[in-house]
């Protein structure tokens, strides 16, 4: 059945509904008051008039308020008629599925069908994720999926809206650890949680002796590159110095008048003096550069971690936070 005709089924549901609800009323009544049954219906009767006008997110949030106060089966369908619709493919299957559970009557009966056809569909279109934690069996695990409660354990699989998702895991004792990671229409993906305890970056480990262990000699703290950048460029300064003292005693030799004279030994000199200095400035320039190679790289960053991964059907990376 395609789309149209499960929104049709939809609209139709939204006439039993409210003839339900009404012959319903005084019976309802002791659990429910009049009042919440009719604003109840009242919602209903709004969301599938949205939903006639194919305005579905109205229609979706109208149908969710109508069903927290009186959760009844049609209303359910025509919530995951109206999910469908809006690209919520997870919640819409959960609610056809909720729907079929539900005794059937001579009112829902007509709907059973289409909502088979709708979960086989929805069925294709969902993401799977595998959610596995370590280490395993931690109390008080807790999981949110776009920062909403997840009520899965791990190394359960859930279903996902295909896009982009971050998982969050949070345990006593524990440092929170986020997964953000895309998946694909009818596609199944495994997601590792990495927890880092709290006291491990705290309190020192002993070594077998019981006593602390040695300090190691190399500090983990980024090295200072001033001092050879310094040298660097004291050596640049000394090799231009001479590169134009140089050129300076070639343009004076070229103008004098003959080669013994005065001016041709000045021109003479200040090549001389030019030579010197661009050798010196390079001597200079290659000591700063092997000071500056010479130094450690700067050790691990400590405050967190971050791992990416990828497979057939995704990608993503996991935050150590």
């Amino acid at each position: 059945m395609n789309a149209r005709r499960l929104a049709r089924s939809g609209r139709m549901g939204a006439l039993v509904v409210v003839a339900l609800l009404s012959a319903a009323s005084p019976r309802l009544a002791s659990a429910q008051t009049e009042q919440e049954v009719a604003r109840a219906r009242a919602l209903f009767i709004e969301g599938a008039e949205r939903a006639r006008q194919g305005r579905w997110e109205e229609a979706r949030a109208l149908y969710a308020r109508s069903f927290a106060i009186k959760p009844a089966p049609i209303t359910r369908y025509s919530l995951g008629v109206a999910q469908k619709e809006t690209g919520r493919v997870a919640d819409a299957l959960a609610s056809f599925r909720a729907f079929l559970a539900e005794p059937a009557t001579p009112t829902t009966a007509p709907y059973a069908g289409p909502a088979r056809q709708a979960i086989a569909a929805l069925e294709r279109r969902v993401g799977r994720a595998t959610i596995s934690v370590t280490p395993g069996h931690v109390g008080g695990l807790t999981l949110a999926m776009d920062g909403e409660p997840l009520r899965a354990a791990s190394d359960q699989a859930v279903e996902l809206d295909p896009g982009a998702h971050e998982i969050v895991a949070r345990a006593p004792g524990f440092r929170d650890a986020a997964v953000q990671f895309r998946i694909d229409a009818g596609r199944s993906i495994e997601l590792r949680i990495a927890l880092t305890p709290e006291t491990a970056a705290v309190h020192p480990i002993m070594d077998a002796r019981g006593g602390l262990p040695p300090v190691a000699e190399a500090s983990s703290a980024s090295p200072d590159r001033t001092a050879p950048i310094v040298v660097m460029g004291v050596g640049a300064a000394l090799f231009a110095g001479g590169a134009v003292l140089g050129l300076a005693g070639l343009d004076q030799a070229s103008r004098a008048a003959s080669r013994d004279g005065a001016e041709a030994t000045a021109a003479r000199t200040k090549g001389i003096v030019g030579d010197v200095l661009g050798g010196l400035g390079v001597a200079t320039a290659g000591a700063g550069l092997f000071l500056l190679l010479k130094q450690p790289a700067p050790g691990p960053l400590r405050a967190g971690s971050v791992t990416p991964w990828w497979g057939p059907s995704g990608a993503g990376v996991a935050l150590h936070l």
